[in-house]
């Protein structure tokens, strides 16, 4: 009977100390996070100008609808949707295929998985002016100095359509790549090497082996992968912003730099916000729809 007594008194302790360190982490994430949020869907159902804040005023779901009527926020979805859906798949499939090279031994070996980092640990704005100046330059960039020794004209790589777009893929691809490596490269090294060893005894050829036993084994290692690189690629500003701003004719107007033009050139906060908050609620419903398709896969399993 005494036993029974003293569980819920330590169970109640328990959770007082658990408080006491997660507290303030709590506290933290809420002022930076949560706190925003709120402010953002509660402006966002209001006429906000900034050149006429003393005239603001309550207006609901008004923001939203026309919204759904704006011709350049919806082609601003479609825009960041295409982008994420390029970056992140080529991004994802180059680091996997490089993580797999890279596990071989040869001389080297760590020196080349150092360089490799290079570009993650680059400041974006840094490694977009270098790819802007000295790559894409329509007149002495590398590129385009690189296409006239063989005869061939090269564009205006960021100021015309739709090279500006190809030109924002292949930057965030570059950046992020190495972000996949690492992961990945981990989670390799992690692996165990009976069920390897055993398929190279049956017989089993390379790409089978990566096929029927280190994509299965990975499989929650690419999916929070996956979803991280979503959730960085769909919300991407400086990296577009420096690269092109958006044009040329809103080809690369993803929906951070609809909000950020709308906000601050156009001095609309209110309409921003109601923006802002549809491309957050957008990769919040992508990330949990692909949490829950991988959840009910494995639970199928």
């Amino acid at each position: 009977m005494q036993q029974t007594m003293q569980h819920p008194l330590r169970a109640r302790r328990d959770w007082r100390s658990a408080l006491l360190y997660i507290g303030p982490s709590i506290f933290v994430l809420t002022v930076i996070a949560v706190v925003p949020v709120a402010y953002a869907f509660v402006t966002s159902m209001s006429d906000w100008h900034l050149h006429r804040p003393a005239m603001r005023q309550w207006v609901g779901l008004e923001n939203y609808t026309r919204l759904l009527a704006d011709p350049r926020f919806l082609n601003s979805v479609g825009v960041t949707l295409l982008f994420t859906v390029l970056a992140v798949g080529f991004s994802m499939v180059a680091g996997f295929v490089i993580a797999l090279l890279i596990q071989k031994h040869f001389p080297g070996k760590n020196i080349v998985r150092a360089l490799l980092t290079i570009p993650m640990i680059m400041t974006p704005v840094v490694s977009t002016l270098i790819f802007r100046v000295f790559f894409f330059e329509a007149d002495v960039g590398l590129v385009n100095w690189v296409l006239r020794m063989f005869g061939i004209p090269g564009p205006a790589w960021v100021a015309s359509s739709p090279y500006a777009f190809v030109s924002i893929i292949i930057v965030q691809t570059w950046f992020m790549t190495p972000f996949v490596i690492l992961v990945v490269d981990a989670a390799l090294e992690s692996l165990p090497k009976e069920p390897f060893d055993a398929a190279m005894i049956d017989g089993a050829s390379y790409l089978q082996r990566v096929i029927w036993l280190v994509i299965p084994m990975l499989k929650g290692t690419l999916l929070f992968t996956l979803v991280f690189r979503i959730t960085i690629d769909y919300r991407m500003f400086e990296t577009i912003y420096i690269l092109t701003g958006g044009g040329p004719s809103r080809d690369t107007q993803v929906l951070s730099v609809w909000v950020y033009n709308r906000a601050l050139r156009s001095f609309d906060v209110g309409y921003a916000n109601a923006g802002s908050v549809i491309m957050m609620l957008i990769i919040a419903v992508t990330c949990l729809t692909l949490l829950l398709f991988a959840y009910r896969k494995a639970d199928r399993i």
